[in-house]
């Protein structure tokens, strides 16, 4: 009986949910487009300038592409690598903890401006491959941004994974359960669960730093957006309004992702919710 109005809860409880996340959705664009209406009249440029977005169209366009492709490659290289990283940083072998480590410590206590025109310049010399093409030092700073991003998850995923109480693990391996259908059915769930949230932070983080690589000479969206000012901003008929109406559309631009990768996040989250273990709602 217990379980049956357990379950009756459970499906009056989804449309609920759905239309928090739906309500909060609509109020975040009804209060963005009041934003952006004020600013407009405040310092007096407009989003809609036609002339601004024939130049500056195409540059826009060709940033966001690119901008995109970066994200599609240090997210989830980084989240894979993050994952394995945590799991060895809590290895009793201290021969697989202690290499990650350094691993962790050395990239967390570098600015990764610093890492992103390092990998840049000696990248493809270190892969032995000959230093022409553009998009290779691009690709490799853009992994080395991945590799940087690990490094703070890994210890996201490690505190996960360290958040399981011991007590369930020796329950399960009473159960019978070998190691690996432990970690499977009782650790990963729980660890994934609890993780999410700072991996929601820590992406939109990743995101935003895609605009380093604007420091190498990318043609990403902050990259073309530089390029935009030098090559037309000084030319007749430019408006000292379009910097506002730029950096406002790059803004936004980066804004829609992280929103959206926050989002994909939160739906996981309520994906592996467990009724019962919610935080207090104040």
């Amino acid at each position: 009986m217990a379980t049956a109005e357990a379950s009756v809860a459970d499906v009056r409880g989804h449309p609920v949910v759905r239309r928090a996340s739906l309500i909060r959705v609509i109020e975040a664009v009804i209060g963005a487009s009041i934003f952006l209406v004020l600013l407009q009249i405040l310092l007096n440029f407009s989003l809609l300038d036609p002339e601004f977005w024939r130049r500056y169209g195409g540059s826009f366009e060709t940033g966001i592409g690119t901008t995109l492709r970066f994200v599609g490659i240090i997210l989830p290289l980084s989240a894979v690598l993050g994952f394995f990283l945590g799991w060895l940083r809590i290895s009793r072998f201290r021969t697989l903890s202690w290499p990650v480590a350094v691993y962790v410590d050395f990239f967390r206590g570098i600015p990764p401006i610093v890492i992103v025109i390092y990998a840049s310049i000696f990248g493809a010399a270190l892969l032995q491959v000959r230093f022409a093409g553009k998009d290779l030092a691009w690709n490799v700073a853009a992994l080395a941004l991945a590799f940087h991003s690990a490094a703070y998850q890994s210890e996201i995923f490690r505190a996960g994974f360290q958040s399981v109480p011991r007590g369930q693990i020796e329950a399960a391996q009473a159960l019978g359960m070998r190691p690996t259908q432990t970690m499977y059915n009782v650790v990963l769930p729980q660890a994934l669960r609890l993780s999410l949230p700072p991996l929601g932070n820590e992406f939109a983080v990743v995101i935003k730093d895609t605009s380093l690589l604007a420091a190498i000479g990318t043609l990403d969206l902050f990259g073309v957006s530089q390029d935009f000012i030098q090559a037309v901003f000084l030319q007749p008929g430019a408006s000292v309004y379009w910097l506002l109406t730029m950096w406002t559309a790059v803004a936004l631009v980066y804004f829609a992702m992280t929103t959206a990768v926050t989002q994909v996040l939160l739906f996981l989250e309520r994906k592996f919710h467990v009724r019962g273990l919610e935080g207090v709602s104040v």
